[in-house]
């Protein structure tokens, strides 16, 4: 007996036009682009152990997981004084997301020299797993801001960098598979990072150069976990991301990231579904 089925699927997603439209607009054709879009036919065929078809079978079909990642920052998670709250916390959030953001921002997740903040993150990450929420490392490299305790010494710090994606890549391996392996790379340079947050990281950066500095960044993170997903991410939608992007190869020009991010910030308010 042959059973078809509705399936929803991650595919390609219906474009939308240059123009931003409006929100009833977008509501209104929702459920034509989910028929289009997120839907499938699939072949269900039961058989017995001999492998034959099995007149009349009935099945019933459920949905256990999506193939679709959705998710937030779980930075809260562990960290809320109130004991209902954060059992709260940690309910609705294993009830609304499959997938999960930890922070690695260097400064804070290593505060001291030499004591990282591991264990905690391997707490998280655990408990994700443990309600099936995939996870993503945000960011190991990024400089928008100095260790508190990072050398003066370019070199120092550059050793250091790359020990820091070595240790949390391999550390993590098979529990945490997803990483931001570098951040904000088309603008590294802005003055409010050089100047202010960051002088030293952001002089060490510019010492091994902007691109050859990426480009080791993601090799390092590929040693470490030659399964991981491996992202780029800016904040940038630009030519000039583009061309960060286009130069991310190695030397036979096979390219070093799996997956380009693409963030947003909403400083100004929140957007509208059409800007999105």
């Amino acid at each position: 007996m042959r059973l078809v089925a509705f399936v929803a699927s991650l595919a390609i997603p219906c474009a939308l036009s240059a123009a931003e439209p409006a929100d009833a607009e977008l509501l209104a054709g929702a459920d034509a682009r989910i028929e289009q879009c997120r839907k499938a036919h699939a072949m269900v065929v039961v058989v017995d152990t001999a492998g034959k078809p099995v007149a009349g079978a009935k099945i019933d079909v459920a949905q256990t997981r999506h193939a679709f990642l959705f998710g937030c920052n779980i930075f809260s998670w562990g960290t809320l004084p109130d004991k209902d709250r954060e059992q709260a916390y940690r309910q609705r959030f294993a009830e609304l997301f499959n997938y999960a953001t930890l922070s690695f921002y260097w400064p804070t997740y290593e505060h001291q020299r030499g004591s990282p903040m591991h264990a905690h993150a391997e707490e998280v990450a655990q408990w994700c797993r443990s309600h099936g929420i995939l996870t993503k490392g945000h960011p190991l490299a990024w400089n928008y801001a100095d260790p508190s305790w990072l050398p003066s010494d370019s070199e120092e710090s550059h050793r250091l960098q790359m020990a820091r994606i070595d240790d949390c890549v391999q550390r993590f391996r098979g529990l945490i598979d997803r990483w931001d392996v570098i951040n904000e790379v088309t603008h590294y340079d802005r003055d409010e990072f050089a100047k202010r947050a960051a002088p030293k990281y952001s002089a060490m950066w510019k010492k091994y150069g902007q691109i050859d500095f990426a480009r080791e960044c993601f090799q390092h993170a590929r040693l470490a976990n030659p399964q991981a997903v491996l992202l780029i991410n800016d904040y940038r939608t630009d030519p000039a991301y583009e061309q960060v992007i286009e130069k991310l190869v190695d030397k036979k020009g096979k390219r070093l990231y799996d997956v380009i991010g693409i963030q947003s910030h909403m400083h100004g308010g929140v957007w509208s579904n059409g800007q999105i």
